[in-house]
């Protein structure tokens, strides 16, 4: 069973009620989930659901409430995820927080009359790991907003100093920590909310799987594969340009797209070539790789435009090349195919 943290806060200001305590009354004290990327795992090695227990923290509005869960942390207490929720006064729809800015800037005092004007809170902002925040984004999640401004009262202060005791708590390997704003529910009924915070819920105990488009990029006997920079994941290495297939978005158009982001250049799809689904140890991959047309020069060309390589070179082998490992059995078939003509 998966155990999680889940905080709301009580009423604040002019508000006679608070929508994440709410929801926290109305929750219980577990729930089952749905991995919500079954259908596009291979294999049966995670269970297609999972019971979650469920430990409510009500926090108070004020300095004491917004350190709770990072003394929790540094006592020594974990959780498989921390979800801390609260009022957006002024949203309409949820909004998946994925920024702590190192500010307390409160427009109205706290409940125990605190009010700090223009204050750091550490040393920077602090986001959450890029990880959830690509398990919220593919596929989209109807009626949430992934927002990088959590404002600058109670909610952002809680939350950047939960996010500062994991990183100090469990600097390798912390669970996730994520904050969700709730419109009122005079804009979005409680139970519409709480069935996407369980949809919410899922994607971060579950690892993602994630649609990749990725191009092949034909010269007689060659092919292109792109070195990743050192700022990027996976840095140092090379695999076939591309990247994540949006909502809504065909293979065809994604590869196209994300050509046109990486290095400027507008290339045409021709057909699929194949698929290839690859685990990796949080988030797994469905590679589909697509042949297209264009003028490769163009990118060698346009090398102050690259936003995601360092290196592009033509292949007709991967001898001593570090190669992507979910690209690899794709790269050696396409190798295949051009000894093959």
């Amino acid at each position: 069973m998966a155990r999680i943290l889940l905080t709301g806060f009580e009423p604040f200001g002019q508000n006679t009620d608070n929508v994440s305590e709410v929801i926290l009354q109305r929750l219980g004290s577990s729930i089952l989930l749905i991995d919500p990327w079954h259908e596009k795992r291979s294999g049966n090695t995670v269970s297609p659901s999972i019971k979650v227990a469920i430990d409510k923290q009500l926090l108070t509005v004020d300095e004491a409430g917004s350190v709770t869960v990072a003394q929790r942390l540094q006592n020594g207490e974990r959780w498989d995820a921390i979800i801390h929720m609260g009022l957006c006064e002024v949203c309409d729809s949820i909004r998946f927080e994925t920024r702590a800015q190192n500010i307390l800037d409160m427009r109205i005092p706290d409940n125990n009359g605190r009010q700090i004007r223009n204050q750091i809170i550490g040393d920077d902002n602090i986001f959450c790991n890029p990880d959830i925040v690509s398990a919220m984004r593919f596929p989209e999640l109807e009626s949430v907003e992934i927002s990088t401004d959590a404002g600058t009262y109670l909610c952002n202060e809680t939350y950047y100093r939960t996010l500062e005791a994991m990183s100090r708590t469990h600097p390798q390997n912390g669970s996730p920590v994520c904050f969700i704003h709730f419109p009122s529910p005079t804009k979005q009924s409680v139970e519409t909310s709480i069935k996407i915070l369980h949809k919410i819920i899922s994607r971060l105990l579950y690892k993602p799987v994630i649609d990749v488009a990725g191009a092949v990029i034909l010269d007689d006997d060659k092919f292109i594969l792109a070195k990743r920079k050192s700022s990027k994941d996976m840095p140092g290495f090379w695999e076939f340009p591309g990247g994540k297939i949006e909502s809504q978005e065909s293979a065809e158009l994604a590869v196209c797209r994300e050509l046109k982001e990486e290095f400027g250049v507008s290339f045409v799809p021709i057909e699929i070539i194949a698929k290839h689904y690859h685990e990796y140890p949080k988030f797994c991959i469905n590679l589909i790789i697509i042949e297209v047309s264009g003028d490769a020069n163009q990118i060698f060309d346009n090398r102050e435009r690259w936003t995601s390589h360092d290196e592009v070179c033509w292949f007709d082998n991967l001898e001593g090349v570090k190669i992507a490992p979910a690209d690899e059995q794709l790269a050696s078939m396409v190798i295949s195919r051009i000894n093959a003509k």
